[in-house]
């Protein structure tokens, strides 16, 4: 069945007469921000921006990335990357701490629609992450230093229109979405909606190969809220920016954050030779780290084609994680907003620091990998 047209009409005539939400400055506690206690200067409530207890809604988020560049002016560098199918920008930003450096990596949020604890995850840990580079939070003290080798891209919404049908917020979109949303086969209800706002699931949209052998997942022929891959590879507006993006940065790792299942997918059989056992023992640190156990090594494109991370791997050998947060109960909606701390940021705070210390570990022989496959791969 359709997404009930009534039902849309509604909540329409009840949100359109608000604005979207103001960001705000959160009070927080010394245990929000570090899993175990440990002492932070109380100036660290007054730069903790990141709304993680409550529906985290694109708005807000926009206005938290903002936030990130008035405080920290000397650390954050704002960019839109493209814009969504309704035209909503793809907001992206950098940490760095001067000129662009040649290497990167690149964290993503929200490639699926209804999963906003990905949004919170990359934005609680770049907030975290500039407030110790400020001294203010001990939680990740080697922050300054690491900046010193490598710049930290962020792109925490991927799926802006996506991210707001799930959350019945349709201010901006309206339109569009009267529109569109009759011929898009809804599998459920709105906060189950996965795929963008015409009905293509992005994580099965990428073109890295494998698109006309993807049929993984919910798979869908015809548009809808998810398992749709698209009448060609890269046919949303969003996947064509995101490619654009990373074929001119050349993350040497990308970090795909997902919601849910505690679960790793990092390799593929057609790649996974080029890392060297690189991608092994960035996975095999995260297992004894985290609560999140590393899948194998996937084998057939059908299943795990046409994702960002198997783009990046694919076209020009960057390291590419998905990293699905929290367990995979309470079916298939994200679990209760209130959650993200215990679900994920309490056993997930150290995931993004892993990729990144690993990555300036050995970021002489990822660049070289990326440098000879590239020979290879467009060779082929």
């Amino acid at each position: 069945m359709k997404c009930v047209k009534n039902i849309f009409l509604t909540v329409c005539l009840v949100i359109v007469a608000f604005s979207s939400s103001n960001a705000q400055i959160v009070p927080v506690s010394d245990s929000v921000i570090n899993p175990f206690q440990v002492v932070i200067t109380g100036d660290a409530a007054f730069h903790y921006f990141v709304e993680d207890t409550v529906k985290y809604t694109y708005e807000m988020i926009e206005e938290d990335i903002y936030y990130f560049q008035k405080h920290w002016p000397q650390y954050v560098t704002v960019k839109t990357i493209g814009k969504s199918e309704f035209g909503l920008p793809l907001t992206s930003f950098r940490i760095s701490n001067g000129k662009p450096k040649s290497n990167a990596v690149f964290y993503v949020g929200n490639i699926h629609a209804r999963e906003d604890f990905s949004s919170k995850m990359v934005m609680k840990f770049a907030n975290v992450f500039l407030l110790s580079l400020d001294g203010l939070s001990n939680i990740y003290p080697n922050a300054k230093s690491l900046l010193n080798e490598v710049d930290l891209h962020f792109l925490p919404v991927a799926n802006p229109d996506g991210l707001k049908i799930a959350h019945e917020q349709f201010v901006g979109i309206e339109d569009s979405v009267k529109i569109w949303m009759d011929s898009i086969y809804c599998l459920e209800t709105f906060a189950e909606w996965k795929a963008n706002a015409r009905g293509i699931d992005l994580n099965s949209s990428f073109d890295d190969g494998n698109w006309l052998v993807k049929r993984g997942g919910a798979f869908q022929d015809c548009r809808a809220s998810e398992g749709f891959k698209g009448n060609f590879p890269a046919e949303p507006k969003e996947t064509k920016a995101i490619q654009t993006f990373v074929d001119s940065l050349k993350p040497l790792t990308t970090v795909s954050f997902h919601t849910k299942g505690n679960v790793l997918f990092w390799a593929d059989n057609k790649t996974h030779a080029w890392f060297n056992g690189i991608d092994t023992e960035m996975a095999t640190e995260v297992e004894k780290e985290t609560e999140l156990r590393a899948g194998s090594v996937a084998k057939n494109p059908s299943d795990y084609g046409c994702g960002l991370e198997n783009y990046v791997r694919n076209r020009f050998a960057g390291i590419g994680v998905c990293v699905e947060l929290s367990d995979g109960g309470g079916g298939r909606k994200q679990h209760p907003d209130n959650q993200f701390n215990s679900q994920v940021w309490m056993k997930a705070w150290r995931i993004p620091m892993i990729y990144l210390e690993n990555t300036i570990e050995h970021q002489e022989q990822l660049r070289t990998i990326q440098q000879l496959m590239q020979k290879s791969i467009q060779t082929n």
